[in-house]
């Protein structure tokens, strides 16, 4: 009787040892849990403190020169001009890659490196002393087009003369840019822009450049083009010819 009540106490002590051992660590993990989620929200409380402050107007705050463009033309277009702020681009995408300080405001572009993509963002101080995002335009390489540094322009005169821009169409329908690439898919030099205004209005364009000056077309020699974007036709739309204005 004895043996069986020392055995039976053993195991109720080892049990209640093992019962407290459990609740302990379940209290610490807990405690850990909930000190980790305090210290977060109190990281956050003082994040959203600092976006209230005012912004420093030194340069080197906002610059790095070997940053890593991480840019797409999604991110860009979902910018929103008077409620993103430079701050929280920078938390996003890094610091610009050269910025300047102009009399409209601060400029900061995010450039690539090889010169046919970056953007140019606008930011205008706002009554906290905020930099906040008011515009600004991207730069792209455009698709099926190869530009040339040697470039010997295949214009006929024919073919200019039958250039047509969106404020000529009652001399014909307006030159598509896919009539232009399809026959002439190199020139001198090619960009699309993605352009944001202030207000939020987003212009789409298309530029090229055909300039020739040894051709034997004279209006060859200086043949620049500006194409803009139509939603609704899902192309680009000539809607400047610098021969056009010059003859």
């Amino acid at each position: 009787m004895g043996q069986k009540l020392g055995r039976f106490l053993f195991t109720a002590i080892v049990v209640g040892l093992i019962v407290l051992s459990f609740f302990a660590t379940l209290g610490g993990s807990v405690y850990r849990g909930a000190m980790k989620k305090y210290r977060l929200i109190q990281q956050v409380s003082q994040s959203d403190l600092d976006e209230d402050k005012p912004d420093s107007d030194d340069l080197k705050d906002y610059e790095d020169e070997s940053a890593i463009y991480n840019w797409t033309e999604e991110d860009f277009e979902n910018l929103k001009p008077k409620a993103d702020t430079l701050r929280s681009i920078i938390k996003s995408h890094g610091k610009g890659n050269y910025v300047e300080m102009e009399s409209s405001g601060l400029k900061v572009r995010y450039d690539r490196g090889d010169g046919n993509e970056y953007s140019d963002l606008s930011f205008v101080k706002d009554e906290k002393g905020r930099f906040v995002y008011d515009g600004g335009t991207a730069t792209y390489p455009l698709d099926g087009v190869t530009e040339v540094d040697n470039y010997s322009s295949n214009w006929t005169e024919e073919q200019i003369n039958s250039l047509r821009t969106k404020d000529q169409d009652y001399l014909g329908p307006a030159t598509s840019l896919f009539e232009v690439v399809r026959e002439h898919s190199q020139a001198k030099r090619s960009w699309r822009s993605i352009n944001v205004h202030s207000s939020g209005i987003i212009h789409k364009s298309v530029d090229l450049d055909y300039t020739d000056q040894n051709s034997p077309i004279e209006k060859a020699q200086l043949l620049r083009l500006s194409f803009e974007y139509n939603e609704k036709k899902k192309d680009y739309y000539l809607s400047y010819n610098s021969v056009a204005r010059c003859y």
